[in-house]
């Protein structure tokens, strides 16, 4: 199994490659997914992959994010150290 970090995971390629992480769910375990601030697009992504982790870049969304995550074991982030973090979790492709 591949772990895998999408960065930018609402922008075109970004669902792009989620599409074709969810048709293969056995071959991939999704580290991180980031965002600039579209967290409902974010949110709905991370729980169906079962992210460890989702970001938004803009801190702004935290609160939000971290409201539409609430109970689902997917860690949220926000701001540019969160989405270091994410871009440096060791996935095997990002």
């Amino acid at each position: 199994m591949k772990s895998v970090t999408i960065l930018g995971a609402t922008g075109s390629v970004g669902t792009s490659t989620l599409d074709l992480v969810e048709r293969e769910p056995d071959r991939f375990r999704v580290v991180a997914l980031t965002a600039n601030c579209d967290v409902a697009r974010l949110a709905a992504a991370a729980i169906r992959t079962r992210a460890e982790f989702a970001v938004v870049a803009d801190e702004q969304c935290l609160p939000e994010l971290q409201a539409a995550l609430a109970g689902t074991g997917v860690r949220a982030g926000g701001g540019p150290d969160a989405i270091a973090e994410a871009a440096a979790s060791g996935a095997d492709w990002t």
